[in-house]
């Protein structure tokens, strides 16, 4: 049942428009090419489904983020994705949030990863054309890999989040994160995300995304780096 719940439920990383301050839905529809580098040179389709609600303070967030990897020359079809959900209590520039995640990467040697976090955020700028903000939580992890034994961890999780809408049309946004293990010095993930967003009308956007992951520790044979190329057409509503 928790299986089949954390394949539902939904990030990370996310391209959405932000919702005025009334009850409300809102979310996004992407599809897009991708390119990555990890172990070999890939070209991927990705899927991006995410909806938002927003009732008095408390804001829900649910979304699915899966990609089809084809290798250069090889007939192997491989494939990621991420299901988050995320709930947020607001309260003026700060906000407190638990998440839930489920994540595959057979890239990566990743079978499954569910992790489930407490923490807050804090935002120095929350406006319309300008967001900058912090947080920190804690995460539970259970990976189970593709081959070995099953892994529980305990990560801290830190993230630097800025927005600029540069003019009614044109936005550029970046996330970071840094996610040391608590119990092993030297084990961390350094995740990054910035993207270019261009409005071609009131529903419809471009979207390039440039992700690039680090894990100091990673599974055998698998490079301690890896970076996607994202180009989308995403429909808002």
């Amino acid at each position: 049942m928790y299986r089949v719940l954390s394949l539902l439920i939904f990030s990370t990383q996310i391209m959405a428009s932000v919702p005025a301050d009334m009850d409300r839905f809102s979310g996004n529809f992407d599809l897009g090419l991708n390119f990555t580098k990890n172990t070999e040179y890939t070209f991927q389709f990705n899927n991006m489904f995410l909806v938002k609600y927003e009732k008095g303070k408390s804001n829900f967030s649910l979304g699915n983020n899966i990609s089809f990897i084809s290798k250069t020359g090889q007939d192997d079809l491989l494939n990621k994705g991420t299901q988050d959900f995320k709930y947020a209590i607001d309260a003026k520039k700060m906000d407190a949030n638990i998440t839930l995640q489920h994540m595959y990467d057979i890239s990566r040697s990743i079978k499954n990863r569910y992790t489930s976090g407490l923490g807050f955020s804090y935002y120095f700028t929350d406006e319309d054309n300008r967001k900058i903000g912090v947080g920190l939580s804690l995460i539970r992890e259970h990976e189970i890999p593709i081959v070995g034994e099953n892994i529980l961890q305990n990560r801290m999780s830190s993230n630097f989040d800025l927005m600029i809408k540069l003019n009614k049309n044109v936005t550029i946004s970046t996330t970071n994160h840094y996610q040391p293990n608590i119990e092993k010095v030297g084990d961390f993930r350094l995740k990054s995300n910035i993207a270019f967003r261009v409005n071609l009308s009131t529903y419809f956007l471009l979207s390039i995304n440039s992700t690039f992951n680090y894990d100091s520790i990673p599974g055998e044979g698998i490079p301690d780096t890896d970076y996607q190329l994202i180009n989308s057409i995403s429909y808002t509503f």
